[in-house]
């Protein structure tokens, strides 16, 4: 994922889009910090999403340049208190309102690569739904 983030900074430079492209290093740092919780305290702690919220605000507002620089900054507060809950099905319902707000952004920025990302997310993110969800299906384990 760290990787993938990374490909997008680069991408959205490419693009001189320079909000998406701090919005996702921002991200790269709450993935590694989410990855860190399991074995490390102190990212345990729960003031680590509000410092990651402060930061894309901080980004957005140092890289405004239209109104729709604010899309990402509030998609990304959503994805950074998905991130910190326990209950799938609730990290599954904050995960939808940021891909609309990605997916405008991405338009006109002019990023297919993103368009295309956040439909593929909020497909799995809706698949998720209906799977647990509504028809509270259990998930099954592969023995590969």
């Amino acid at each position: 994922m760290l990787a993938g983030l990374i490909l997008f900074v680069v991408h959205y430079c490419m693009l001189n889009a320079w909000t998406g492209a701090l919005m996702n290093l921002i991200e790269a740092g709450v993935v590694f910090v989410s990855y860190k919780r399991e074995v490390s305290s102190w990212a345990k702690h729960n003031f680590w999403p509000y410092i990651f919220i402060f930061l894309y605000i901080a980004a957005g507002w140092a890289t405004l340049k239209t109104s729709s620089d604010f899309l990402p900054v509030i998609a990304q507060a959503f994805g950074a208190l998905a991130v910190w809950q326990k209950n799938p099905r609730t990290i599954r319902f904050l995960m939808l309102a940021p891909r609309p707000l990605w997916f405008i952004y991405n338009f006109i920025v002019g990023s297919y690569a993103g368009m295309t990302a956040e439909i593929f997310i909020f497909i799995s993110v809706i698949v998720g739904i209906i799977r647990f969800d509504i028809l509270h299906q259990t998930e099954k384990v592969s023995k590969f």
